[in-house]
C-alpha cells in the first residue's frame, strides 16, 4: 500500500512516518481493493491536523484529527478510519448479501425442512377474514388500495366466494368455485 505524505509547516520525522504505516497496515484487513492513500499533516497554531483520506475501487474514507502532538493526532486519525472502515464493510458485506440471495445458482444446497408426510401437516398461522358482497371491480379496487397479496369476497353477483390475489408484475388473478 502506498502512502503519499503532504505536510504543510510540518517536520515529517521518520518515526511519524513508521506511526503511520504501521497503523495503516489495520486498513488492510478491511479493504483488498484500496487504490490511494493520501496523509495530510498541518500545524495550526499549537494544534497538529493529522487528515486522512483512503481511496478504494468501491468506497472513499476520510477522517480528521486535531492534537497537541504529532504521533497521537496520526493515531487518532488512524483509529477514527479503523472505524469508518469498520462501518464501511459490514454495510457493503450486509448490501452483498441482501442482493446475493436473489441469485443463488440453482446448484447450491439450501437447508429445506425435513418434508412431512401428507396427512401431518401443521397449521403455523390462523386467522379470520371477513367476506364481504361485492362485484369484481370494487375487489380490484379494494386490492389495490391495500398491502394485502390477496383478497376474499362473496361475487354480489354469483353470490359464490371468490379469491382476488396479485400475480408477478401487476397482473391480477380470479379464482372462483364450480357451479
Amino acid at each position: 500500500m502506498k502512502i503519499e505524505y503532504v505536510a504543510r509547516k510540518v517536520d515529517l520525522s521518520d518515526d511519524a512516518r513508521q506511526v503511520a504505516e504501521k497503523k495503516l497496515a489495520k486498513i488492510k484487513k478491511y479493504f483488498n481493493d484500496i487504490l490511494d492513500v493520501r496523509l495530510e499533516l498541518a500545524q495550526e497554531r499549537h494544534l497538529f491536523v493529522a487528515d486522512l483520506l483512503v481511496r478504494g475501487k468501491d468506497f472513499d474514507i476520510k477522517s480528521t484529527s486535531q492534537n497537541k502532538d504529532l504521533t497521537t493526532a496520526i493515531q487518532d486519525a488512524v483509529d477514527k478510519l479503523e472505524i469508518q472502515a469498520r462501518r464501511a464493510k459490514t454495510k457493503l458485506k450486509h448490501h452483498k448479501s441482501r442482493t446475493g440471495r436473489a441469485e443463488v445458482p440453482a446448484e447450491a444446497p439450501e437447508a429445506e425442512p425435513e418434508p412431512t408426510p401428507a396427512g401431518d401437516a401443521r397449521i403455523v398461522e390462523h386467522s379470520t377474514i371477513t367476506v364481504k358482497p361485492m362485484s369484481v371491480e370494487e375487489a380490484v379496487m379494494q386490492l389495490e388500495r391495500s398491502r394485502s397479496n390477496f383478497l376474499v369476497f362473496r361475487n354480489s353477483s354469483s353470490d359464490a366466494i371468490n379469491v382476488l390475489y396479485r400475480r408477478t408484475g401487476h397482473d391480477l388473478g380470479l379464482i372462483t368455485p364450480e357451479s
